[in-house]
């Protein structure tokens, strides 16, 4: 009968071993999944959002449209859209814990560099605001590394346009 018991104990023992390291798998597995997931990809997933900029400001809304370098949150408060390159945003709060499904070979074409050029065209008036200041304007040249704000009213109309780099781009909101 200690037999019995005995054996009894050692299948117990294998089989919460098994279970253990099963759980170890898929809480590794789990890690490892996370470990591929960017930023990015979970502020894709939508909801409200509020994006802190390198500058210490923050734009904060929902979630309107993304590419793979840039973000538009629509901004309830003040009824407009505001573009953001996701370079320009240094702390997301209300991104989900899910993520967006992977893009597909269009989307990841629709750059940052894609969505200026959309802006620029249709020559609307908008806010840039850059690390050193903010212009209102229309968007003119959009270069591979640049853009141009026509100035139209206020400091600075008519002395021709101000050029920012994207690397010191924080968001173009629409004026309208």
């Amino acid at each position: 009968m200690r037999w019995d018991d005995l054996f009894e104990d050692l299948t117990g023992q294998a089989e919460h071993a098994e279970r253990l390291q099963r759980d170890e798998e898929v809480s590794d597995r789990i890690r490892r999944d996370e470990a591929t997931v960017a930023l990015v990809d979970r502020v894709r997933a939508g909801g409200d959002l509020v994006l802190v900029l390198r500058d210490g400001s923050r734009v904060t809304g929902r979630l309107a449209g993304a590419g793979p370098d840039w973000f538009l949150l629509q901004e309830e408060w003040a009824r407009r859209q505001v573009l953001v390159p996701a370079a320009a945003v240094s702390a997301v709060r209300g991104a989900p814990a899910r993520s967006a499904a992977p893009w597909g070979p269009v989307a990841a074409r629709r750059t940052l560099l894609m969505a200026v050029r959309a802006l620029a065209r249709a020559q609307e008036p908008v806010l840039v605001r850059a690390v050193a200041l903010d212009v209102r304007g229309r968007i003119g040249r959009v270069g591979s590394d640049h853009l141009d704000v026509l100035v139209e009213v206020g400091r600075g109309a008519g002395e021709g346009p101000v050029s920012i780099p994207f690397a010191a781009l924080l968001s173009v909101a629409e004026l309208g």
